[in-house]
């Protein structure tokens, strides 16, 4: 019998942050929540707020109430005079606003019976600053990614609605309408990028799943809900479906090639609030979406310990702290669909979702990336080409990931390298010898200088159905990571998917090296040979792997094969 994971968790979660809240009476630091992943106080903990408040509500203890008390105060410590907020104290990064906006509004009326008229005012009080700011300071020209706008939507629909604010509604609308503007015929939205309309050189758009499935499409979905737009609501069961595309079996998220996959966490993504809200409002719709949110939940059980969840399955085994940034957002969409969904959807009948089915080609051009099935194997391959140099993502026709129904995640790459696009988002890693790319990859070392072929912009990619299963074929080269190209090298990758497993045939390999983190499974050869193996980890994502290292024939040829 499936239990509400949604309210175990908030529990959890919240005693956590209490337990990590400074209490020292210092209004500089009171209220604040540590992170032992990142030595700091991160200047978004206030959006626990909200969480905190339902959970108070919830659970009928008032430590909640407090918590949401200090915890909102600490936040005057980053609120400007003009009603914008620091995203940290390290930052002048104002847009997050519309984050803390909308986790003051929801608290204002979830908390109406249970909080003090002053707590009230000085809530109030701070949402009519921000909703000014919000109005006056973000929209689609601001110089942010399109998940600002969007939820700058949802924000200015919940302060317009709270404060009787007709202009802010109006505002609200119009970025809602622009948003939706943005979603591409297979269902998906793009602008995560700036601007938001940028094109590659082979016609890609800014699409990155992790971002879309935990921020925006649930702020589109709320914002339709917010307003009563029932037309805006079905329009939207297509684009969920579409991002449903990209759940794994076991409610882990396929961002293996998204353009910020930075930030991805196999769950979702490092500072977002989760995919719950949108798949659970939706869920009279199809019964897929119940599904999807209650295995999206159960990963993030069990991606948690002590009442914190972790940025990846791995990092607790080792050995890596929990950053808190993951835990007092996502405690906001637990809050949320527990005061607003029917307890039926938070414990539904197993129900299948698109990821169990076992046999689909199926190829997105606005991403260049195919995804497949083919029995218990699922596989993703890609060349997209957006903004490769700043947010590290795989291209190149390389295969990202490969997971199999029995055990799980196999393969799963994200970004070439490990680097602070967000230092104060994103946490280090003390083994540096160690970490290292999770990407299946072809490399070569010239003159000091790593040249691979997930760097590599001018590779091309194809799909050709066989007997037993499907063929990928890839043409593509090496390059380094500033994009020059090692002339001359010009690989060919085939990529057979069966019911049997991968099978990865390499031609014109000569003096390079393949290498293959395995996260499980067995790595067979069949020609070339494993020149070394280690264990290595990676923080985006979030896995350890046995990193395989194989060396071509005489002939130039590599070919393995990857079972469960």
């Amino acid at each position: 019998m499936r239990t509400n994971l949604y309210r175990r968790l908030l529990k959890e979660y919240c005693d956590a942050l209490i337990s990590l809240q400074d209490k020292s009476g210092d209004e500089a630091f009171n209220g604040g929540v540590y992170c032992r992943a990142c030595k700091n106080i991160h200047g978004r903990c206030p959006d626990a707020v909200y969480g905190l408040v339902v959970a108070a509500k919830i659970f009928e203890d008032d430590k909640y109430l407090q918590a949401a008390n200090d915890v909102f105060a600490y936040g005057e410590n980053l609120l400007c005079d003009d009603g914008g907020m620091y995203n940290d104290a390290q930052t002048t990064w104002r847009y997050t606003t519309t984050f803390h906006q909308i986790a003051v509004i929801e608290a204002l009326r979830s908390g109406a019976g249970i909080l003090g008229k002053e707590t009230i005012k000085s809530f109030e009080n701070r949402a009519e600053k921000m909703a000014k700011w919000l109005y006056e300071n973000l929209d689609e020209m601001s110089p942010a990614n399109i998940n600002y706008a969007t939820t700058n939507g949802l924000a200015l629909a919940l302060s317009g609605n709270y404060f009787h604010e007709q202009k802010y509604l109006d505002e609200a609308k119009r970025l809602i309408s622009y948003a939706i503007d943005h979603i591409t015929e297979n269902g998906l939205l793009y602008g995560e990028s700036r601007p938001h309309d940028k094109i590659s050189a082979k016609g890609c758009k800014s699409v990155d799943i992790g971002y879309n499935v935990e921020e925006s499409v649930p702020a589109l979905v709320k914002y339709a809900f917010e307003v009563d737009d029932e037309e805006l609501k079905n329009r939207l069961v297509k684009t969920v479906r579409a991002h449903l595309d990209f759940m794994l079996p076991d409610g882990g998220w396929d961002n293996s090639f998204g353009n910020r996959n930075n930030k991805w966490t196999y769950w979702g993504s490092r500072t977002s609030d989760g995919c719950a809200p949108m798949f659970l409002l939706l869920a009279d719709r199809d019964t897929a979406f119940a599904e999807a949110a209650y295995r999206n939940v159960e990963m993030l059980d069990k991606c948690s310990m002590g009442g914190l969840l972790y940025g990846g399955p791995h990092y607790y085994k080792r050995g890596e702290y929990a950053c808190t940034h993951h835990t007092f957002e996502h405690v906001n969409s637990l809050a949320f669909v527990l005061e607003h969904v029917d307890e039926k959807y938070l414990t539904p009948l197993p129900s299948a979702i698109p990821s169990d089915g076992k046999d689909l080609c199926k190829y997105y051009p606005e991403v260049r990336t195919y995804k497949l099935a083919k029995g218990d194997y699922l596989a993703t391959v890609t060349d997209y080409d957006f903004d490769i140099y700043f947010s590290g993502h795989a291209t190149g026709g390389m295969l990202t990931a490969l997971y199999n129904r029995k055990c799980g995640p196999m393969i799963m790459g994200s970004v070439t390298d490990y680097v602070l696009v967000e230092p104060t988002n994103m946490q280090q890693v003390k083994d540096r010898q160690n970490h290292k790319s999770l990407l299946p990859r072809l490399v070569r070392t010239t003159n000091g200088e790593e040249y691979s072929s997930t760097f590599y912009l001018d590779a091309a990619i194809s799909e050709e159905k066989v007997n037993d299963g499907y063929l990928i074929r890839a043409n593509t080269g090496l390059s380094d990571k500033n994009g020059k190209e090692l002339v001359g090298i010009n690989p060919q990758i085939e990529y057979a998917l069966t019911e049997n497993g991968l099978d990865v045939k390499v031609i014109r390999a000569d003096g390079l090296k393949f290498v293959l983190p395995l996260i499980a499974g067995e790595v067979k050869v069949q020609s070339g040979k494993i020149e070394g193996s280690k264990e290595v980890f990676f923080l985006t994502g979030g896995f350890i792997a046995q990193e395989y290292t194989i060396l071509p024939d005489e002939s130039g040829n590599i070919r393995v094969s990857v079972e469960a």
